[in-house]
């Protein structure tokens, strides 16, 4: 079980490993593509600047600083043949005012209305910490993206005396936005897979596991039907042999006028123990009826049965003191059952909660009660020993599984397969560190 669990955690964290990466890798791959559009575009514009500065001389710099018309119209031509040629959206001339000198914008307004947002690079030129073309960042004006580039435009002297913008919008920005939508789509989806196969994975497993514990249980189960064959037969020959003795010694007590009753009582727990075994032996061997073909079902009265039960185990705890909890079961109640395989389910509950109560180190308080509903017999054995944690408790019934180091791990495994050849179920209710509480419900009809 815990391998199939720490499997199913190995394979849930590789799918989120994956997706993870490859949505990584997603949106790697769009960054590098914007800064590889981005950086095309703020190459273009450089040499789009350069080359307009080269169309510009000193001298119409000069004339165009001197209020000049025909200097303005010459290098507005130019202007509007660098915007036309190259697709831009702007391109125009500025002082170290952020004046415009000339423009192919339009608008009226003579100021430069980008100066806070690039006047540093328009800066660097004119207080000479800068001689080549500067490209901005993208940025958003209105509902545009825009790039820019400036370039100076040196006078006959070499002093710079204005500066040369060009702007264009950046188009590519739809494509990306495009992209960006489309990666969240695959993203979405890859993480709906991602949970689609996790979930088919697990039911998958699941299945698996079920299988894989299948098998192993029934590889469990015909060792230890082998087992306990080889047990029970080994174990019927002493027993007729024990048998044999105690009639011998019944009849030589019985010539003495000796009073037999040990002798019959070494017989009779014989004959009972003997139908253990048969029984046993019939379930190893798959025979129909299994545990229970050697017994006949018969009336039993409850209250002479739990009287019994509690000397037995009185007998066997001796050196211990047993607290009994109140019996509420009915007096005079009378059940049909099969009384040796009903004792044994119940001395192996009760001897299970004594050894529970002394490894807890507490005193022997158990209870044992046995009810008539409407439909079914109820059974509750009660102990006041260490409890059971809830991990452990569908491991109970398993064969070999135990918490008790003389166990065998075959009490409980064994139990569960006679309540249920009875037809009947068995439930647990515990509390870690106060109580345990086995309640068998068993059909009114024993042979139902």
């Amino acid at each position: 079980m815990f391998g199939g669990t720490k499997k199913l955690w190995l394979v849930a964290l590789f799918s989120i490993v994956l997706i993870v990466l490859v949505n990584l890798a997603w949106w790697i791959f769009y960054d590098k593509t914007e800064a590889i559009l981005d950086g095309q575009l703020g190459r273009r514009l450089a040499l789009v600047a350069n080359t307009g500065a080269m169309r510009i001389t000193a001298a119409d710099i000069e004339a165009l600083m001197s209020a000049d018309f025909e200097a303005f119209v010459k290098i507005s031509d130019i202007l509007e043949d660098i915007r036309l040629l190259d697709s831009l959206s702007e391109v125009f001339l500025l002082d170290e005012n952020y004046q415009y000198l000339a423009t192919t914008s339009y608008e009226t307004d003579s100021t430069y209305l980008l100066a806070p947002l690039n006047g540093r690079f328009i800066d660097s030129f004119f207080y000479s910490l800068e001689e080549n073309a500067l490209v901005t960042e993208s940025y958003q004006t209105g509902s545009i993206y825009l790039k820019s580039a400036f370039v100076p435009l040196p006078d006959s002297l070499g002093l710079v005396v204005a500066v040369l913008g060009v702007e264009a919008p950046v188009d590519f920005f739809e494509s990306l936005i495009e992209l960006k939508n489309n990666l969240y789509f695959s993203s979405l989806l890859s993480v709906l897979a991602g949970i689609v196969f996790g979930i088919i994975f697990l039911l998958v497993q699941r299945s698996l596991n079920q299988a894989e514990a299948r098998l192993v249980l029934s590889e469990t189960h015909s060792h230890l039907g082998r087992m306990v064959a080889v047990i029970s037969h080994e174990i019927k020959n002493p027993l007729m042999i024990i048998r044999g003795a105690a009639e011998r010694l019944k009849k030589f007590l019985a010539k003495e006028n000796e009073h037999p009753e040990e002798s019959d009582f070494i017989i009779e727990e014989v004959d009972r123990l003997n139908q253990i075994v048969t029984g046993y032996l019939s379930f190893a061997r798959g025979t129909t009826g299994g545990i229970l073909a050697a017994s006949q079902s018969e009336p039993v009265k409850v209250a002479e049965f739990i009287a019994k039960m509690k000397a037995d185990l009185g007998q066997k705890y001796a050196d211990q003191k047993i607290e009994w909890i109140s019996d509420n079961s009915p007096p005079g109640l009378v059940i049909d059952s099969y009384p040796r395989v009903l004792r044994q389910i119940l001395l192996n509950l009760l001897i299970n909660g004594a050894e529970a109560c002394l490894s807890a180190e507490k005193p022997l308080k158990l209870g044992i009660s046995i009810l008539e509903q409407a439909e079914f017999i109820e059974i509750r054995v009660l102990d006041f020993g260490a409890g059971i944690p809830k991990r452990e408790i569908k491991k109970l019934f398993e064969p070999f599984y135990t918490t008790r180091q003389q166990g065998s791990g075959l009490g409980l495994y064994l139990t569960l397969k006679i309540v249920e050849e009875l037809k009947g179920r068995i439930d647990i209710q515990s509390e870690p560190g106060e109580k345990t509480e086995f309640i068998i419900y068993l059909p009114k009809e024993p042979n139902q």
